[in-house]
Formats: C-alpha cells, sequence, structure tokens
C-alpha cells in the first residue's frame, strides 16, 4: 500500500508543479502578448488575474465573516430570547404570589370591580 501511496503523492506534487508552471507561463506571454500590442496596464490579462485572484480571496473572507457575524447573531437572539422567557416567568410567579397574598375583598384604590 506504501508505494501505491507513495506514487499518487508524487504524481499530484508533479501535475501541481506543472500548473504552476503553465500559470507563470501564460503570465508572462500575456505580459509580452499585451506590450506587443501596446495594451495599456488596465487591459494586460496577467495584472488582471493578479487582481482576480485577490478578490477572489478578500471575497472568500468577507464570507467567512459573514458567517460567523451570522452565527454569532443567532445565538444572540437565541440569548436575548431565553432571558426575556425567564424574565417572564419571574414576572408571572411574581403576580401568582401577589394575588395570593392580597385579601380576597381588598381592591388596589382607582380600580373598580
Amino acid at each position: 500500500m506504501e508505494p501505491a501511496v507513495d506514487k499518487l503523492e508524487a504524481l499530484f506534487q508533479k501535475s501541481e508543479a506543472d500548473l504552476d508552471y503553465i500559470e507563470k507561463r501564460l503570465k508572462l506571454d500575456f505580459i509580452t502578448s499585451a506590450s506587443e500590442n501596446g495594451c495599456p496596464a488596465q487591459e494586460n490579462p496577467a495584472a488582471m488575474l493578479e487582481s482576480l485572484a485577490a478578490i477572489k480571496a478578500r471575497h472568500a473572507a468577507l464570507s467567512s465573516q459573514v458567517q460567523e457575524l451570522a452565527s454569532a447573531q443567532k445565538q444572540a437572539v437565541e440569548s436575548i430570547q431565553t432571558n426575556v422567557d425567564q424574565a417572564m416567568e419571574v414576572l408571572r410567579r411574581l403576580q401568582e404570589t401577589a394575588q395570593l397574598k392580597e385579601p380576597p375583598d381588598a381592591a388596589l384604590p382607582g380600580q373598580s370591580s
């Protein structure tokens, strides 16, 4: 099993190296053809690819932050809901206790029966 794994690992490393070479070669070709054709710097395909890679990385980072914020917001809402539920339960118990201690015939001033 070891030789097969080593062989696969070597193939992956070679393919990564090949892809790196192709990427560098394409960038060089883009730069060369852009300068030969007199393309302005804004239209340089190599620069555009680099900008695109930076934008993709920034997008991934922002997406991760949004997911973290959404999770934190959900936890905060759940915590607030739990606290409100607990406060309502305490209030209900206080009202029940107050009604038990109040004499049945006693009415609060300003209330009509």
